[in-house]
């Protein structure tokens, strides 16, 4: 695509886009009264200041900045409480009154930046959270597949050449780093396995390893423990090794990351740990049994609200906002909206 035919696209997508958002921001269950308690559960993964390095080698819909990760809890107060995704689930069960609107926030995978920016934006406004730690990943740095591959681009490494699995990622150096093409390019690979694509990024060597230093790219437990501590955040389980339980290839491999992330989680959090997320949004029917029978709720990716007369308090439905997609008020209430 030449450059001139891009910026015609977008000068034509950006008043398209603007004009969707202000129709569903006004016709949002936001604004209406609702008929039977509803709940918003919003997904956040990472906090990061623009200029942050970790930035480049995250995926766009990945980040939202502190500045406006302040704006969206300002925002979301003016139309609903923001309540503990943990409380409002036992009021449910308990058959208690529930409120009209209410809001939970949740966030994925227990990165550094959400203890560093996340916490003190929400013990400043008096709000609380929940956050999904991966349990054998506490501490590490960049330990996921997408944020090795990243960087490995960003790197511009010819050890990508050298492995089969990897070529929609190799097809991307000598271009312009750009990280919405490394995100598509993670989205091909996605129908490879962890194991398939850990173990392809592992034959390389240790040239693969993040380049961003020593520091820990997911929060060290004295972090984790201290934020569960404060009563702002909540600690869930997402799973041992963020494995997408889809591609579980065993009952023992399924049960090790539903119940024994549980376990090592409560052993380090000396308390119960009753939420789970499920990684990337994928699992199948033997995975949900299993978080059934083993878990009190479960958030999954699936766009949506989620309104009492329909609950499935397994399968919740998540709201993903990111700097892309509300970076200002209107694009966030049509996020809040229900209507896509």
């Amino acid at each position: 695509m030449t450059t001139l035919t891009h910026t015609l696209k977008q000068s034509i997508k950006r008043p398209l886009k603007a004009a969707l958002n202000l129709s569903r921001d006004w016709r949002g269950a936001h604004r209406k009264r609702a008929a039977e308690p509803t709940l918003w559960v919003l997904m956040y993964h990472r906090v990061l200041p623009a200029d942050d390095p970790r930035c480049e080698t995250e995926e766009p819909g990945m980040v939202v900045t502190p500045e406006t990760f302040r704006m969206h809890l300002q925002e979301i107060q003016r139309w609903m409480p923001v309540v503990a995704l943990g409380d409002w689930v036992q009021r449910f069960e308990a058959g208690e009154a529930m409120p009209e609107k209410a809001c939970a926030i949740t966030f994925d995978d227990g990165w550094l930046d959400n203890y560093q920016y996340a916490y003190p934006e929400l013990k400043q406004q008096g709000l609380v959270a929940s956050i999904f730690a991966v349990a054998d990943r506490v501490g590490q740095a960049a330990p996921f597949w997408p944020n090795r591959i990243a960087d490995l681009v960003l790197r511009q490494s010819p050890l990508l050449h050298q492995h089969p699995v990897l070529a929609p990622a190799a097809q991307l150096l000598g271009q312009p780093y750009s990280r919405e093409a490394v995100s598509a390019c993670i989205q091909t690979l996605k129908q490879h396995s962890e194991d398939t694509l850990n173990a392809a990024l592992n034959s390389l060597g240790d040239a693969t390893g993040s380049a961003q230093g020593t520091t820990p790219d997911l929060m060290p437990w004295p972090a984790l423990q201290e934020l569960d501590a404060s009563g702002v955040f909540a600690v869930g389980s997402h799973t041992c090794t963020h494995r997408r339980l889809n591609h579980a290839n065993s009952p023992e491999q399924r049960h090790a990351e539903i119940v024994d992330s549980r376990q090592r989680l409560e052993q380090q959090l000396g308390h119960e740990v009753p939420l789970f997320c499920f990684p990337n949004g994928d699992y199948d029917e033997a995975s949900l049994t299993l978080v059934r029978e083993h878990y009190q709720a479960a958030v999954t990716t699936k766009n949506g609200l989620n309104r009492v007369s329909s609950l499935d308090l397994h399968q919740l439905n998540r709201i993903g906002v990111h700097e892309g997609n509300s970076r200002t008020t209107r694009q966030l209430r049509a996020r809040l909206s229900g209507l896509g």
